[in-house]
């Protein structure tokens, strides 16, 4: 594989699940890379591990809540500071709610929209005049297969999907003269925090088989390289981008609200009814022998969205102490 040691990929929602995976995608192909996360702690850990795994790879951190009205300037000037021209921007940053409209949590979904459409509007409207002054460069838009239809139970997260895809797709034509492009990615219910933060650990939707970040990572990295439109990255993404390119929004829309309906409370009674009969010895022994989700893998972090974590406001490199 070629090395890229004079580019430098800049990728928000850096310090774990797919945007961390996607940062070990351009680490492993020799990019320099801008990790960007909220919560400081969480992105040094990150920025470390990948450091150790690609000891040879500049890697910098800029922590920053993209939530807020000026942080993607903010976040512009600092990588101007770093001295590094921007080849490849990663729009991964982003978190969605889970629950009925009439009853989910309005700051929740209003700080939702500033993060998965303003930020990534912002960030671009920043960085593509300086790719297009030099006729070469490459965006990722992280969508879902849920900016192809309807998501009840989750509809703004649903919408701000849909925007993304929409924005993408118009700017691709704008850019059809140029050299640079703009790819969306497009995976289904991946095994990252997502659930947790959305509130939608019990939904069907977040059960398994779930993707991987890996798979997912891999498949948009590989589809950006090449300039291409559009990554869905498995069989099973594909199966339903398919479908919702062929069955109204309406069908659609009831089969997405049945997959994410909580799951059937027939299994936790039925856990319970066991439990009750079972003897003295089985009810002593600890969760763990009971049996626990399995680890995560030694290439991923814990999720940004961790309430614990003080967010910093100065960029990091892995290489310096803070």
């Amino acid at each position: 594989m070629e090395t890229k040691t004079e580019t430098t990929a800049l990728i928000t929602g850096a310090s774990s699940g797919i945007g961390f995976e996607l940062a070990r995608c351009f680490a492993s192909d020799g990019f320099n890379v801008i990790m960007v996360a909220h919560y400081r702690g969480k992105l040094q850990a990150a920025a470390e591990n990948l450091s150790q795994e690609f000891p040879s790879v500049r890697v910098e951190t800029i922590a920053v809540d993209l939530s807020k009205d000026n942080a993607p300037d903010k976040l512009y000037a600092q990588v101007q500071e770093l001295g590094l021209p921007l080849d490849v921007l990663v729009n991964n940053a982003g978190f969605g709610e889970y629950g009925p409209f009439s009853e989910s949590d309005l700051q929740k979904e209003l700080a939702m929209i500033h993060l998965n459409v303003i930020a990534l509007v912002h960030l671009t409207k920043l960085f593509l005049p300086q790719m297009l002054s030099r006729n070469s460069g490459k965006i990722l838009q992280v969508g879902s297969v849920a900016s192809f239809t309807p998501a009840p139970l989750q509809s703004v997260y649903g919408a701000t999907k849909a925007f993304i895809l929409s924005f993408s797709e118009a700017l691709q034509e704008e850019l059809k003269e140029s050299n640079v492009t703009v790819t969306v990615l497009c995976p289904p219910a991946t095994n990252t925090n997502f659930f947790r933060v959305a509130g939608a650990e019990n939904s069907k939707l977040a059960q398994p088989p779930l993707a991987s970040p890996e798979e997912v990572a891999a498949g948009g990295y590989a589809a950006l390289m090449k300039g291409e439109a559009r990554a869905v990255p498995t069989l099973k993404a594909k199966l339903e981008v398919a479908a919702s390119n062929i069955l109204p929004d309406s069908l659609m829309a009831a089969a997405m609200h049945k997959q994410t309906e909580e799951v059937e409370q027939k299994k936790a009674a039925a856990k319970k009814e066991s439990a009750s009969k079972a003897s003295p010895e089985s009810l002593s022994m600890p969760d763990d022998a009971i049996g626990t989700k399995k680890k995560n893998s030694a290439k991923s972090v814990k999720a940004d969205a961790s309430a614990s974590e003080t967010p910093a406001k100065k960029k990091s490199s892995s290489k310096k102490k803070d």
